[in-house]
């Protein structure tokens, strides 16, 4: 029987049971899916699984969240629930689920040529408006593409849109919201549980690419993911988290001996210099990067396209970044140089100690203080 294992690590999340819900809803054969579920939960969500606690084909790992160890070691949680179910899907606890979902993605994975075959990249996005739920049809098919790599290693990606959506398209990496492949690679490709978010995805992408693994994009919208919520996150609550810790894991995995980690190192169908090269990742490069000096002169054009008006705040920072965060130029702009949708631009004419990639606005308002930054690739 074809049997899909649905894994999902939940932090807090009120939408929860309502992501069970839509998967068993929406699904063809709702009497083959399971669930592997570890749920991270606090004193507003403790009553939220009543409902399925009692069902055997949804398994959960449960503990309080103050105990909760990130989202690696919450997904390796799921990983150890899976029961030889022939296919495995890994969200996140606010997906909705596209109409015979099951069917659907059995039918793209078989359709890929290669003996290990994934399906995975961001989800199309859904809001609430009013309440009500909207799904993102025009969002376009979009695979993982990196955006640069940090020198300790952590990665930053982008998507990119794919024309031909007559078929899965080959993708270099794994996004973990969506994950769609046979069962097995739950352990063929157990999730290191001392990794933490921000290098979660390269280094599942590597260990995956190198037990032989590949990784395509899908060429049709079958789950969509609530991004704009108020929930609160692992990093916010746990502010000594595992970081330091798995940014050694990181360096392990792609600079020293990979062995050291046992069976969440790296495979042996392939090597890491072969992941290299197929991604045009460096990692030793990028390790011992040094700033690159330069003439900065340019228009930013900024994207207010959710920023209020500048009658909003009574001043913002506008500030340029280098490749690992650190902050090369900053101006505080006041009254009529904050920008706005007719004029969303600053010129800048600076000599910087290395090449930005990115610019962050950070607007402030006498009643609130500071309000959240926004970071845009230049």
């Amino acid at each position: 029987m074809d049997q899909i294992f649905i894994q999902i690590a939940s932090y807090r999340d009120v939408e929860l049971p309502l992501t069970i819900r839509s998967a068993l809803d929406a699904a063809k054969y709702p009497e083959r899916l399971t669930f592997g579920i570890c749920w991270q939960y606090d004193e507003r969500t403790f009553l939220d699984l009543d409902e399925f606690v009692n069902n055997p084909r949804i398994k959960i790992s449960q503990t309080y969240y103050e105990n909760s160890r990130g989202c690696c070691w919450a997904r390796n949680q799921t990983n150890l629930l899976y029961d030889g179910e022939r296919y495995t899907l890994q969200i996140d606890a606010h997906t909705r689920f596209a109409q015979n979902w099951d069917e659907r993605y059995i039918a793209m994975l078989n359709s890929i040529d290669s003996n290990k075959p994934i399906i995975s990249t961001y989800p199309a996005p859904f809001e609430y408006i009013e309440g009500v739920e909207f799904k993102q049809k025009k969002h376009g098919m979009q695979r993982l593409i990196l955006n640069r790599v940090l020198r300790n290693l952590t990665t930053v990606f982008k998507s990119e849109i794919v024309e031909d959506t007559s078929k899965p398209a080959p993708s270099k990496f794994i996004a973990a919201g969506q994950i769609f492949a046979h069962g097995n690679f739950c352990q063929e490709v157990e999730y290191d549980p001392e990794h933490y978010y921000s290098g979660e995805e390269i280094a599942l992408s590597a260990r995956a690419y190198t037990h032989g693994y590949d990784a395509y994009c899908p060429n049709e919208d079958l789950i969509w993911h609530l991004y704009k919520h108020s929930m609160p996150t692992h990093d916010a609550d746990h502010h000594q988290n595992q970081h330091p810790q798995a940014i050694d894991r990181l360096h392990d995995l792609f600079i020293g001996d990979h062995t050291n980690l046992g069976k969440y190192g790296l495979g042996s169908i392939r090597t890491l210099a072969d992941f290299e090269e197929y991604t045009e990742i460096n990692f030793a490069n990028a390790l011992n990067r040094q700033p690159i000096p330069c003439h900065f002169k340019q228009t930013v054009q900024l994207d207010m396209s959710t920023i209020k008006s500048r009658k909003a705040y009574d001043y913002m920072i506008f500030s340029l970044k280098d490749i690992n965060g650190k902050e090369l130029y900053r101006v505080d702009l006041y009254g009529d140089d904050i920008p706005t949708v007719e004029a969303p631009y600053i010129d800048i004419h600076e000599e910087l100690e290395d090449q930005p990639v990115t610019y962050m606005l950070w607007p402030h308002t006498q009643n609130e203080g500071y309000l959240k930054q926004f970071h845009e690739v230049l």
